[in-house]
């Protein structure tokens, strides 16, 4: 009798641990499941919620912040680097043939080295179509994120948008 009852035990256990086993592992695979569906969901709500809120634009004259990079190029550097601005009172001086950038220039002579250099994204074919349509010597608004401040050529600008100013 002992023996054939442990037998039936022991199946009966094993039994028990693989029944065991198999629920474990379902509750692992959902839970994994859940947790990777559940972290796509909010990279693109994320996503999606910064697309919906527009940049805010500090705006800012461009024979200032010639002036000011001309004058101590570390403290423009300090009030502008990594802002986004509305940068009015630009001339268009250079624009690249490979639509890779443009360049403002301010009306203050003093300073006809300093200028603003406009970043083209290339993916952005608005952006590319509406630099198409400006001329050298026209007046513009451009909007964007300043990437750099130089002592020697002025600004880099992430260029965001642009604006023809009659």
């Amino acid at each position: 009798y002992q023996t054939t009852i442990i037998i039936i035990c022991e199946k009966e256990r094993c039994i028990m641990m693989s029944k065991v086993w198999k629920i474990l592992t379902g509750l692992f695979v959902l839970i994994s499941c859940m947790a990777v569906l559940g972290g796509c969901g909010d990279s693109s709500d994320k996503k999606s919620n910064e697309a919906a809120t527009p940049k805010t634009y500090a705006e800012a004259d461009i024979n200032i912040l010639i002036s000011e990079a001309k004058e101590n190029a570390a403290a423009a550097g300090k009030n502008y680097k990594d802002k986004d601005v509305k940068i009015v009172g630009g001339i268009v001086n250079n624009i690249d043939s490979d639509l890779k950038y443009f360049t403002l220039d301010g009306t203050d002579k003093n300073f006809s080295m300093f200028h603003v250099s406009c970043q083209i994204d290339k993916q952005n074919k608005e952006l590319q179509d509406a630099v198409l349509n400006i001329k050298k010597g026209q007046p513009v608004i451009v909007y964007g994120h300043i990437k750099d401040v130089g002592d020697i050529m002025g600004y880099t600008l992430k260029l965001d948008k642009i604006e023809v100013n009659n």
